[in-house]
């Protein structure tokens, strides 16, 4: 198979690199880095942050899933916003669209450090989601021909996830240590500070006037489907966040949310299928590229959950690490993260991979991981032996979400790409995500019981099998190999759930007809008037075999 290689640009490509929403005054170089931090910032800005949950949960009364469940809102907000980005970005100039996220944002944050509420908070962590993905929208489509003049979706999308996946991981970092010296409202302090110098740059240095094409309104667009299809995402993700809190269906608070659930899926397939321009077409379904992604993605935040779960609990209560040491294992997450843009740049550009090989090293290096912390459970175990397998988290986690994205953009015509996006969402970011992390947790949570009964059971007040001191001391050694013997045997069901994985990748088959290149701005805008096209013009090139 060969690359997609260097094309021809025309003029039309060369003014777009300029990036003309600036004043002419602002030098071409710092317009380009000027755009790149904004997306940066943007990873940053999202109103709740699970780094400093701890705080939260001690000073407001929350219960973790409250938490959680504000942060399952923001990547719920990020996940239905797809379907209308580019009217959204035709609908407004390019100064004021930025204008709307950020401010939009500091509100949202503002609203979240000041009231304890968890359904406020929650409502404003989804609000904040949806600006968050509008201005970093907003970057991306600006910037998209300085990173690939070629318009090539496989150099794109690795720097956008090295964005991203960098971005909240440095965000993690930052919040860790802005609570240890102080209070998690330093946080929302510094993005709304952040915020604010973002907003008076732009103010001062982009002209107010620009727009990427003619004004196109938003009249037409299906919000009762929106509605829905929100309300199918919030409450599916509620009944997996809050499913342990209330034992799940033994208690009528899951079977009234999973009801709710089922009536707001129900309306949405309906409105789907019966609307002329639906919210969320429901033709992108009908692809199986969607299904392989869905599904490969959810199997992927099952195994994700290992490092942001059960590593958590391990570095909390056998090694009793405090929380700088905790997030300082970000560090060699985030050297992967750099490595992970890298190598899927040279792996998918330069060394012509298909996607086949490209998701059995994806997931391989996952797996790796798992394997890697199978062995190092210890009581014992120094901290700088995390460092590789946590690289291998950072690489693998970039690789998974580029490829997954790369492979839709050409599996699926563009005119259903911004559909698709929001589809593979309900698995990467949303219901999916929330269903991965509860079924580790909820092996946890069996495993712990079904070892802390085993491990105690020849155990009593006069014969102990050790020389302990007091019976306290006794239950806690017993407790403390209890943990450990339940996470080696979770890591163990891991392991077998990634080698599984990797020889479905291996027996599957990953074709796509034809190879198709990011769309000129102008062709967007004329495919945009004629809806019945389903690629724009000079989008797509040639036939290819993956």
């Amino acid at each position: 198979m060969m690359a997609i290689g260097v094309y021809k640009t025309g003029n039309s490509i060369i003014r777009t690199r300029q990036l003309l929403m600036y004043h002419d005054g602002v030098p071409r170089r710092v317009r380009v880095w000027l755009i790149l931090i904004f997306g940066f910032l943007y990873q940053y800005a999202g109103s709740i942050n699970l780094s400093s949950m701890n705080q939260m949960v001690g000073e407001i009364s929350f219960l973790n899933e409250d938490v959680q469940m504000a942060g399952y809102c923001m990547l719920a907000g990020i996940t239905v916003c797809f379907p209308v980005m580019y009217r959204l970005k035709f609908a407004m100039y390019t100064r004021q669209l930025f204008f709307v996220s950020g401010i939009g944002l500091m509100f949202c944050t503002a609203i979240t450090m000041s009231i304890a509420i968890p359904w406020v908070v929650c409502g404003a962590s989804f609000i904040a989601g949806f600006f968050k993905m509008l201005g970093m929208f907003g970057c991306t489509s600006n910037f998209r021909l300085c990173v690939t003049p070629s318009r090539n979706y496989a150099i794109f999308f690795p720097v956008i996830y090295f964005m991203v996946v960098g971005g909240t991981y440095l965000s993690g970092l930052t919040t860790a240590y802005l609570t240890y010296y102080g209070n998690w409202r330093l946080m929302n302090l510094f993005v709304i500070l952040l915020l604010m110098i973002h907003v008076a740059i732009v103010y001062f240095m982009m002209k107010p006037d620009h727009r990427p094409g003619p004004y196109m309104s938003l009249k037409g667009i299906d919000l009762i489907g929106f509605i829905l299809w929100c309300g199918f995402i919030i409450s599916g993700m509620w009944i997996f966040c809050y499913g342990e809190h209330y034992e799940w269906w033994r208690g009528n608070q899951v079977w009234l949310g999973t009801l709710i659930c089922c009536l707001f899926f129900a309306g949405a397939w309906c409105r789907s299928r019966f609307h002329e321009r639906p919210y969320l077409s429901l033709h992108i379904f009908s692809y199986t590229a969607v299904w392989k992604i869905i599904f490969w993605l959810f199997v992927a935040s099952i195994l994700q959950s290992a490092p942001r779960l059960l590593q958590s609990i391990y570095v909390n209560s056998i090694l009793g690490y405090d929380s700088l040491n905790v997030i300082s294992l970000n560090y060699p997450i985030l050297y992967g993260v750099l490595l992970g843009a890298i190598l899927a740049f040279y792996t998918k550009v330069k060394w012509c991979w298909n996607t086949k090989q490209y998701l059995v090293l994806s997931f391989a290096l996952l797996t790796s991981y798992i394997v890697a912390m199978y062995f190092l459970i210890d009581g014992n175990t120094n901290k700088e032996a995390f460092f590789i397998p946590l690289v291998a988290v950072g690489i693998s986690e970039v690789m998974i979400g580029s490829i997954s994205n790369v492979y839709l953009s050409q599996s699926v015509p563009f005119s259903y790409f911004f559909f698709g996006l929001s589809a593979i969402g309900y698995s990467r970011c949303g219901i999916g995500n929330a269903a991965g992390a509860a079924l580790v947790q909820r092996l946890y949570n069996w495993a712990v019981v079904k070892n802390s009964m085993s491990a105690s059971e020849n155990i009593d007040g006069t014969v102990l099998p050790f020389d302990m001191p007091s019976w306290s001391e006794t239950m806690a050694v017993v407790s403390r190999q209890s943990v450990m013997m339940t996470l080696k045997e979770c890591y163990g069901y891991l392991i077998l759930v990634g080698i599984v994985m990797i020889l479905l990748i291996i027996m599957s088959t990953y074709k796509t007809t034809v190879t198709r290149l990011i769309p000129k701005m102008s062709a967007i805008r004329r495919w945009m008037s004629n809806p019945r096209v389903e690629d724009p013009a000079d989008s797509v090139i040639r036939k290819k075999s993956d």
